[in-house]
């Protein structure tokens, strides 16, 4: 299949001391090993999360059973795109649910199956404040259902978590549902996405994250093509 574009949009966050993340991971940590002045060479470690900037969650990260960020099917991660841009009608704080789903689908089109389709909040304009990971916007448990009958395989976020607030601890007693009902169907989610105003609804996306074996969770960088 030949792509015709002629433009590349970069998604993701720089990963350093500062990136955007989900409460409660720690910083990342980048710390020299050699120096040019010391060793003639330059060389550093990096200490991070699978979780931390833009990054991927694969099944495994609720499910013993479900597949690693090595083991995600290849298929998964590029592909036809879909921008759901609710970021004019959402505010940190709140849910998107399969209503405003069906009302977005009315007026922009049905979502094909097989899509990889990124939800834009507008949080990225907040992604270096204390509020980012405080109050941000995110896909109620209805919403995720409504998406996973549309047959998509693989969802992201520009927001710090796919779940609203209202899935997670202290408003939910449990495990944030809209991560149980994708992860539990296969579908990988990418969150901490940016530059996501640049987008047209319908482009074609290349997600890569680091191969690593045994992890939840992978560093990713994710490019538009459009």
């Amino acid at each position: 299949m030949q792509i015709n574009f002629q433009k590349v949009i970069d998604l993701s966050y720089t990963v350093d001391e500062n990136s955007p993340r989900e409460l409660p991971i720690d910083p990342v940590k980048i710390y020299d090993t050699a120096t040019i002045e010391t060793d003639g060479y330059f060389e550093s470690r990096v200490d991070l999360s699978g979780h931390c900037a833009t990054h991927i969650d694969a099944p495994c990260l609720m499910y013993a059973e479900g597949f690693t960020v090595a083991e995600i099917p290849q298929d998964k991660l590029t592909g036809p795109a879909v921008l759901m841009d609710l970021s004019e009608v959402k505010q940190p704080g709140d849910a998107v649910t399969a209503e405003d789903i069906e009302k977005w689908i009315v007026e922009n089109g049905d979502i094909p199956p097989d899509s990889i389709v990124f939800m834009r909040t507008g949080m990225d304009r907040y992604a270096y404040q204390d509020s980012f990971n405080r109050q941000w916007i995110g896909f109620s448990e209805d919403a995720a259902r409504l998406l996973v009958q549309k047959g998509i395989k693989t969802i992201g976020t520009d927001a710090c978590s796919i779940d609203s607030m209202a899935g997670h601890p202290p408003q939910h007693d449990g495990l944030p549902p809209a991560h149980l009902v994708f992860l539990g169907t296969g579908i990988p989610q990418v969150e901490d996405l940016c530059n996501l105003s640049q987008l047209p609804t319908h482009f074609h996306v290349a997600i890569a994250p680091m191969k690593l074996a045994r992890s939840s969770g992978a560093p990713t960088r994710v490019f538009a093509f459009i």
